[in-house]
């Protein structure tokens, strides 16, 4: 493969990872100021929905990317950041390349070696280790935060999302195919969004800032990266791609403990060396098959 598509695709991932974590910021502080979180995810997809405005056929799977991406994964997570920090939430999706790996034997039948396999399992302990805040007791006394329940779906259908993506419709460019989820996306969001403003009697975006988050999360970490997202896993596959999804909790941790002030906790750091180390393994392992 050209050297400088590899290149492109690199440099396309750093930009979109980096994106995605100050979206996690993002939803947290719009959490902060009560900005509702389906009320932030259907006008963030309408902003992207707008910017993107051409329309194709292939609706089917189309609406099926939809419901993954932008109405389940994009509104589990900001649900999820009301209740959980900035740090957790930006480890959790370190969890997905492996769990990518292990959709894509069971979909595509792709091979998987026992190293690799030890290396899912350790990234899920981390994964857990992170859910149960490095309290077992937690596990049988179901006294975790909510929020991170969130998350796990949503790294979920990211991964599933991901895994997916190469059965995009050759003839969708990307611009069509962003349109596409985006708008559809936003029409399942809907019946949500009416429930929750419904409940805190308010429809438009009155808080303070609010209209400046939209925009970011709309035009960042949703047009851009997807985008970018899009065109990397076109280059070096989903697999590998996936693994640039370890840049996220570094970005928004960072932004998190500076301008948040939250604190990096014990569990975080063991959870992330689990996750890692289980990403190292399926790393050396596929570098040596290849």
């Amino acid at each position: 493969m050209d050297k400088s598509k590899i290149l492109s695709a690199y440099i396309f991932l750093i930009f979109a990872t980096a994106l995605w974590g100050g979206n996690i910021v993002a939803a947290k502080i719009a959490s902060n100021i009560t900005l509702e979180p389906i009320k932030l995810s259907f006008f963030r997809n309408l902003v992207v929905s707008i910017i993107y405005s051409i329309f194709k056929k292939n609706w089917k799977i189309i609406i099926f990317f939809s419901i993954l991406s932008v109405s389940i994964f994009n509104t589990s997570m900001n649900i999820a950041l009301t209740t959980s920090s900035v740090i957790s939430t930006s480890l959790m999706p370190a969890f997905a390349p492996s769990m990518i790996i292990v959709l894509s034997f069971f979909i595509f039948n792709s091979k998987i070696s026992s190293l690799q396999f030890i290396g899912v399992i350790i990234s899920f302990i981390g994964f857990i280790n992170i859910i149960i805040r490095g309290n077992i007791l937690n596990l049988s006394s179901l006294n975790f935060v909510v929020g991170d329940i969130w998350m796990l779906g949503c790294v979920s259908c990211w991964a599933l999302y991901s895994s997916l993506i190469r059965k995009m419709p050759k003839e969708i460019d990307n611009i069509s195919f962003l349109f596409l989820i985006f708008f559809i996306g936003n029409i399942f969001v809907i019946p949500f969004y009416i429930f929750e403003s419904s409940i805190n009697q308010s429809f438009t975006i009155n808080e303070q800032y609010g209209w400046l988050l939209v925009l970011y999360c709309g035009i960042g970490p949703a047009l851009i990266s997807y985008l970018l997202w899009i065109k990397a896993i076109k280059i070096i596959g989903a697999n590998n791609s996936g693994l640039f999804l370890n840049l996220i909790p570094i970005f928004s941790s960072l932004i998190s403990i500076i301008f948040l002030k939250e604190k990096l906790e014990l569990f975080h750091i063991v959870g992330a060396l689990l996750i890692f180390t289980g990403i190292y393994l399926v790393i050396r392992k596929r570098d040596k098959n290849e």
